[in-house]
């Protein structure tokens, strides 16, 4: 069994991830678990990326769609997931996805030292010389 590697395509305000399980889409308000049997298809097309869903003969299908995300990454994306999908779907992938609020943020990661602060470190403090020792 082959790893699967972990995608993801960032695009505007959506966050579209898989790692071999469900694929995830991340918006600023929801955040959508998609398990794969759901998935009918999925459809990359220049900077766009449709996660069509299965529905029976008299539904229209549920689509899940994130725009200007990298092209060459959509490929990779559409492909990478397609080889993921199951033989047998469910008949009604709706269903089968949850939504949630998004996760808060862990406020570690969200700072981020300004370019000030990273200019500071590399540059030499004001009274010292490049031979004197006593600074």
């Amino acid at each position: 069994m082959t790893a699967t590697p972990s995608l993801v395509l960032r695009g505007g305000e959506s966050v579209l991830r898989f790692a071999g399980g469900p694929v995830a889409l991340r918006r600023p308000d929801k955040e959508h678990h998609i398990p794969l049997a759901a998935i009918s298809f999925v459809h990359a097309e220049g900077r766009s990326v449709a996660i069509v869903l299965t529905a029976s003969g008299a539904d229209e299908p549920t689509i899940y769609r994130a725009a200007d995300v990298d092209e060459s990454g959509a490929l990779a994306f559409a492909e990478a997931v397609t080889a993921a999908l199951p033989d047998t779907p469910a008949p009604d992938g709706a269903a089968l996805v949850t939504t949630s609020a998004p996760r808060a943020r862990d406020p570690r990661r969200t700072r981020r030292p300004g370019i000030a602060t990273a200019l500071a470190a590399l540059l030499p403090r004001k009274g010292r010389t490049s031979g004197d020792p006593r600074g």
